[in-house]
């Protein structure tokens, strides 16, 4: 699938695979365990928030063991199959510049 494709599909109506965690990439270092538990499930509502209700129960364990582990929830099972780096602003599908623009940021700052 190329790179618009990719974008455009959006949340995948089925879960992706788990992927492992990349020890090539550079990576933030784990927290501080410095939220209460109320706060961690309220870091979890929230990431849940974007997936269908189907995916809860599946995802809750997994970014609950994301959060536990590296004290952030990053999703890793949702990580692009494309390589990230700054494209051209004309290469993110976009309906104005400035959504574009905004895309093309975001990948410039995960670009190795």
């Amino acid at each position: 699938m190329d790179f618009k494709n990719a974008i455009l599909q959006g949340i995948p109506s089925e879960l992706p695979a788990l992927k492992p965690h990349d020890a090539s990439v550079s990576h933030a270092p784990k927290r501080k365990d410095i939220l209460s538990v109320e706060e961690k499930k309220l870091a979890l509502r929230n990431a849940l928030r974007y997936f269908p209700e189907k995916f809860h129960e599946v995802l809750a364990e997994e970014f609950s063991r994301e959060l536990e582990t590296y004290g952030r929830v990053y999703m890793y099972r949702f990580r692009p199959d494309y390589k990230m780096y700054a494209r051209p602003i004309d290469a993110y599908p976009h309906k104005t510049k400035q959504a574009a623009a905004i895309m093309l940021m975001i990948t410039n700052n995960l670009d190795p």
